[in-house]
């Protein structure tokens, strides 16, 4: 895909953050947002699976609606589906216009939650290159916590029974209007090995991956922390920059 990058060498770029439960991502997609148009940047911000009326209606079966036990494959084929579209309706026409897109989760939340389940990683990426063309983050940020202050923050309490045993599990939360989700819900054990798969991606993951501690810190040091990664990334791929 032709890209026209431009200004502080942002626009046309795709930037991702991602990670754990609770780690404050729609927040410092915000934050990021406000400072990127403070630049001068144009700004799209879109979230993942979701994001077009088609995707939000598969979001909505993938983390509510499903009645029954949903496969691991079919997981990983609906969030395909999703990103399908927003890649097509959303953020190809963004970047193909030189605006810069930041996305709440991508291709590596399925890395890390469906590889946790026991999917290739290596077949999910070459899934979401099928299902996404080129439209390929420039950028992925993964904030990392611990798992149990990542839950917490989501609304979890400590002990609280999941959905998976227990049919009512989602009446109880820390925080009011919380909603714990099919993926939320799951057991500690499983949200350990999602939170070393996003530590993983550096690895082997395509692209520029870094990992953010989102632990322990004000969300504007969060911020400060994502702003540096982003800035040093742009200023290395600037044309001055290139031999």
């Amino acid at each position: 895909m032709h890209r026209r990058p431009s200004g502080n060498g942002l626009s046309g770029r795709f930037i991702v953050l991602d990670g754990p439960d609770g780690c404050g991502k729609s927040t410092q997609v915000n934050l990021l947002a406000e400072h990127l148009r403070s630049q001068g940047n144009q700004v799209v911000c879109t979230a993942d699976p979701g994001g077009t009326r088609i995707g939000n209606q598969i979001r909505r079966l993938l983390k509510y609606d499903a009645d029954g036990h949903m496969d691991v494959r079919t997981e990983v084929m609906l969030f395909m589906a999703s990103r399908a579209q927003l890649a097509s309706e959303v953020i190809g026409p963004a970047l193909q216009a030189g605006k810069t897109v930041l996305c709440d989760r991508y291709i590596s939340a399925t890395c890390a939650y469906q590889g946790s389940s026991g999917y290739d990683t290596e077949q999910i990426i070459e899934l979401g290159r099928l299902a996404v063309g080129t439209v390929w983050p420039d950028v992925t940020i993964i904030l990392d916590l611990p798992v149990e202050e990542g839950l917490l923050r989501a609304g979890r309490k400590p002990g609280q029974k999941t959905l998976v045993n227990h049919k009512h599990a989602g009446q109880s939360h820390l925080f009011e209007n919380a909603a714990v989700d099919r993926f939320d819900s799951r057991p500690l054990d499983y949200h350990r090995k999602v939170r070393k798969e996003f530590l993983r991606l550096p690895d082997y993951y395509p692209g520029f991956v870094r990992i953010v501690d989102a632990s322990q810190r004000d969300i504007q040091g969060v911020h400060t922390s994502v702003v540096e990664v982003i800035s040093g990334w742009a200023k290395a791929h600037s044309p001055s920059s290139d031999s």
